[in-house]
């Protein structure tokens, strides 16, 4: 299976899982990976998504050795291939939209539709050994949807035109420094450092990191005025209607842990 994927403890995780092409991603494996983000971002039972990959890379980008196309007849037209390019869109939409935190969990190389897709989630934990390239260029491309609006808001527009347009590497350090990634971790302890920080989003106040989402992604296109007034509606409705909200003060009385349950 090119994708593998698991619930457990309202944690979703989705490995991709071709190792030996360093999970380079065919349009097949897109296909897939839009299916299942699409049922996770609507499924109660999952509260945190993880995306990793399988080996020692996390994802070189779109396989263009043609393995894993089907044959066609005729060459296909710009039109066409605009409109697929777009259907696989939906993969960075739903990171950054859904109503529940994303989490790329990198190791080793990551590149292009990879390096798009880590940048389109919340958070973003490497490994000290990891190696970040766009490798646009190099192929000869402009970039995937996606790419720029979120490298640009990432690592401000003179960071992002130099990624794109002289695609040099950045180790994990750079890439740290950058604003690229959240944090680093030893290669060892990659796992169970994406895992100790998941565990804590999916048994968090589900429905105010949901909120928190919706007015951060308005933040970076709206006004101050409209920002305000959509922080203002979400803080009420979920003050006055959220069992989390609730049992988070009464937590607070009790002086004890709150007790998250989604809502």
């Amino acid at each position: 299976m090119s994708i593998l994927t698991r619930i457990e403890q309202g944690i979703g995780t989705l490995t991709l899982n071709r190792p030996d092409r360093l999970n380079a991603v065919t349009d097949a494996m897109l296909d897939e990976i839009a299916l299942t983000l699409r049922g996770w971002s609507i499924d109660p039972a999952v509260r945190c998504v993880v995306m990793a990959g399988a080996g020692r890379g996390f994802c070189a980008g779109h396989d263009l050795s043609g393995d894993g196309k089907e044959e066609r007849t005729e060459a296909m037209r710009a039109d066409e291939a605009a409109a697929r390019m777009m259907l696989y869109a939906e993969i960075p939409l739903l990171l950054h939209r859904m109503p529940k935190p994303t989490i790329a969990c990198i190791r080793g190389p990551v590149a292009g539709s990879g390096l798009v897709m880590a940048a389109a989630c919340d958070l973003r934990i490497a490994s000290r050994t990891a190696k970040f390239k766009l490798a646009f260029a190099s192929a000869g491309r402009c970039g995937d949807p996606g790419g720029s609006f979120f490298l640009t808001r990432l690592l401000g527009a003179a960071k992002a035109r130099e990624m794109f347009l002289l695609d040099e590497p950045l180790d994990g350090a750079g890439a740290l420094a950058a604003g690229l990634v959240t944090r680093l971790a030893e290669d060892e302890a990659l796992e169970s450092d994406c895992a100790e920080l998941a565990a804590k989003l999916a048994n968090g106040p589900t429905a105010a990191f949901a909120a928190m989402k919706r007015n951060l992604n308005a933040a970076a296109a709206g006004t101050l005025d409209e920002t305000m007034a959509q922080e203002a509606v979400a803080n009420a409705q979920i003050s006055l209607s959220s069992h989390d909200a609730r049992e988070a003060g009464q937590a607070f009385m009790d002086r004890r842990p709150p007790r998250f349950l989604g809502y």
